[in-house]
Parts: structure tokens; sequence; C-alpha cells
């Protein structure tokens, strides 16, 4: 048997047609998951996501689901059991933000991004519970802002702080009940968000020089360790934060040799 399969799960990917959260439905579907890819509003790449997976015979379905109300939760919720009443894995790679200084962040920025990076991950995951076998999965998508400090981040890092927290107490109080949660900490990532910044450039350049491997992480390398997780093959992995930045948090603790 081969403990890196996946082929008949079902998983609920949030945030599921572009960026990383594409790259992780893609990656699970051409493994053989039924995918049900959820988005926000962005109509044009879930489209895109939809031709793509059925010009390669993908078991793909997509949602439209605003998670800032329940009624988003709840389609979200509803799509993943339309199927066979279950679901596997559950992968939330959702998130919003707000790029501002502390002193210039409003309640109103504070409260949108922790209901969309932390609350909305809540009620999905507790309504979900019931619904997942033993052997279920459950994995958020982090970041190197849950426990560093970074320029204009802070409400980002905050709530990604708080969701590494949230899967800690999950993954033990879920456990016994064969359900592993797990998260995953990427860092920077070329995508559209990135390249929208006006100093992404500057960004990407202190990324590769930070890193070992003198380049930035792929979507799809960390896709991949997504898959890992949704597999048996990490039985053994529980309430951790799995970081995929190659190397640049390690080697931020060693001097520099050139």
């Amino acid at each position: 048997m081969n403990p890196f399969d996946v082929s008949g799960k079902v998983v609920l990917v949030t945030g599921g047609t572009r960026g990383l959260g594409r790259s992780i439905s893609l990656q699970l579907a051409r493994a053989g998951a039924t995918v049900v890819a959820g988005y926000f509003n962005n109509e044009i790449a879930a489209e895109e996501f939809r031709q793509l997976s059925a010009a390669e015979g993908l078991s793909c379905r997509t949602v439209k689901a605003n998670l800032m109300t329940s009624a988003g939760i709840q389609a979200c919720h509803d799509q993943a059991l339309a199927l066979n009443g279950r679901l596997d894995c559950l992968v939330y790679s959702s998130a919003t933000g707000v790029h501002k200084p502390l002193d210039q962040l409003t309640a109103r920025h504070l409260a949108t991004v922790w209901q969309v990076n932390v609350g909305a991950f809540f009620d999905l995951a507790v309504k979900l519970l019931p619904a997942m076998p033993v052997g279920g999965r459950i994995i958020a998508i982090s970041s190197e802002g849950a426990n560093q400090a970074i320029d204009s981040y802070g409400a980002i890092g905050s709530s990604k702080g708080a969701l590494e927290s949230l899967c800690r107490q999950m993954a033990v109080e879920w456990a016994p009940r064969g359900i592993q949660v797990n998260a995953v900490a990427p860092g920077l990532l070329s995508t559209n968000t990135l390249a929208a910044m006006p100093d992404a450039s500057s960004r990407m350049q202190h990324e590769m020089d930070q890193s070992p491997l003198g380049r930035l992480v792929t979507l799809e390398e960390v896709a991949r360790v997504v898959h890992f997780l949704c597999s048996t093959a990490s039985v053994g992995i529980v309430g951790q934060t799995l970081v995929v930045d190659g190397g640049k948090r390690v080697s931020s603790l060693l001097p520099r040799t050139d």
C-alpha cells in the first residue's frame, strides 16, 4: 500500500481556485482525490480552474462562498458533504490582509482579517468535524508572520499566530477521535497578491538573499507538503507547523559567511 496515496479521498480546499490554494487543489486532484475548491468572488480564476481541471479529467468542483458569513460557511459544508456525506481532509487556504502599520489599523481592519483568517477556519472545522472519519486531516495555511515581526504585517501576522495556536489545540483535543490537525507555513511565494505590492521586487530579493536555496520556494513545493499531510504517511505528525521556506528561518540564526 502506498502511504502517500490520497485517491478516493474527499478534500475541501478553501481559497482553492487561485494562488497556493489552486496549486494544492490540483496537486491533490492529480493524485486521485475529489476536490471541492472554494472561492470568494474571483469568477475568472474560478472558471480557469474549472476548465483546467475538466481538461485534465480531474474530479473537481467549485463552491462560491463568503467566509465572512454563516451562509458562506454553510455552503462550503454542504458542498463538501454533497458527494457521499463525509469529508476526509479540510485544507484551509483562505486568507485576507491589510498591509498597514499598527497605528493605522482600525478595529474593522482587525475584525475582517481575523474573521477570515481565524474565525471562519474555526467555524468550518467545528461544523465539519462530525462528518470526518477516523484518519481525517485538517491543515491550515499559516505564514512566517505568525512568529516574526514583518513590516506592515501586524494584522495578518497576529491572525496567523492565533491560527497556529488554534491548530495545536484542535490537534490535542481531536487526535483521540482520529483526526490529525497541522499547519503549513510557507516562505514568501510568487503570487498575484505579491506582484500587486509596490515593493514586491525588494521583498523577493530579500527572501532570496536570506534563503540557503537562493530562491523562493514554489507553490508546487508547498502543495506537495500539504499532500503529504493529507496522506497516511504523515500519521505521526500531530499539532505541528511545517515550515516550507527553503531554510530561511534556520539560516537567519547563523552568522553569514559571505
